[in-house]
């Protein structure tokens, strides 16, 4: 089967200019190349819609993890305009030469209660950062922008997620003793 291009990952933090590395290759001006993104490591490539042959698409591989896959001309997508093509994050390069995914994926979740109002999702990072990887954290806020005093943090390990609660529940955070446990998901899918 042919490679695709360099690896080559979408990111939508780099500003889009004429001259950067996401117009090249357009056929016209105003025009965004199209991309396909393997689903194993996330790597986007800029493909041209003729590389892919006359037909329905053909088989093509990601340079980046060997993952093969069949892409259709009709599934090819123009790379989004507030987007543009950069290097594979060196991160996830080193994630998959550890026998990890390209990108973390939460395996524990925390519920944490009686939260002071004041915190926010990047100082519960940091404090549950201490035990493991930390994938997510969404403290809930209300209509008006304002938290409700609970939030849920998101592990990539369910052992280190399960010795942050050990440690962590009833921590002083604030002048307040929070109450960590672990997140569970009740019929209907609501609930902690």
């Amino acid at each position: 089967s042919p490679r695709a291009a360099a690896p080559l990952r979408a990111a939508g933090l780099a500003p889009r200019t004429a001259g950067s590395p996401a117009m090249q290759g357009a056929a016209a001006v105003g025009e965004r190349p199209c991309v396909i993104t393997c689903s194993n490591c996330k790597a986007s490539y800029s493909v041209e819609e003729d590389a892919l042959g006359p037909g329905a698409g053909k088989r093509v591989r990601c340079s980046n993890c060997d993952h093969e896959w069949f892409q259709s001309v009709a599934r090819l997508a123009r790379l989004p305009e507030d987007m543009e093509l950069v290097e594979y994050p060196q991160e996830m390069k080193d994630r998959m030469a550890a026998g990890k995914p390209a990108e973390a994926r939460a395996a524990f979740r925390a519920y944490v209660g009686n939260l002071p109002f004041g915190v926010v999702e990047e100082e519960l990072a940091d404090l549950f950062g201490e035990y493991g990887n930390v994938v997510h954290v969404n403290v809930m806020t209300d209509e008006d922008g304002r938290s409700r005093g609970f939030a849920f943090v998101n592990m990539e390990i369910a052992e280190e997620g399960a010795a942050a609660v050990e440690a962590l529940n009833g921590h002083m955070l604030q002048g307040r003793a929070i109450n960590v446990s672990e997140g569970r998901q009740q019929e209907g899918g609501r609930g902690r």
